[in-house]
């Protein structure tokens, strides 16, 4: 999901792009997840815009925050709690939840952009395990 734009890149273009992704990820869990059967079609649709806009809005914020820390020189586990910490509080104050709740959507959402960091670095950094770390048996 993450991607480190070029310097020439802004980093609004690269959150746009997240945007997508994250609104088309959000758009299916609304269809696999959405309202039970037996609801009407509007119901359906709902079911599927709110996740579609939660997580295209999550990803944008939390891309652009991460991009303008990391170009200020916020090393890796900094960048994506503070950014996770920033779009949690955003949607929160913007759907108007409770203290408490709050909280915790500021927290799971530091947990998950620091896990989808770790992720996106992983794979970035091509890291081979050999065959005898993977399975103990003798050649």
């Amino acid at each position: 999901m993450w991607t480190k734009p070029p310097p020439d890149v802004s980093c609004v273009s690269n959150s746009v792009e997240s945007f997508y992704r994250g609104t088309v990820a959000g758009g299916i869990f609304g269809l696999v997840f959405g309202p039970e059967t037996g609801v009407g079609l509007l119901a359906h649709l709902k079911g599927t815009v709110r996740p579609a806009a939660l997580a295209g809005v999550w990803c944008l914020l939390t891309s652009f925050s991460s991009c303008v820390l990391t170009r200020d020189g916020f090393p890796y586990p900094y960048n994506g709690a503070i950014s996770g910490l920033f779009s949690g509080a955003v949607l929160s104050i913007v759907n108007r939840w409770d203290r408490d709740s709050t909280l915790w959507t500021m927290a799971g959402s530091s947990v998950l952009s620091i896990l989808s960091h770790y992720a996106t670095d992983g794979q970035s950094m091509n890291v081979k395990v050999p065959a005898r770390m993977c399975f103990n048996f003798q050649a």
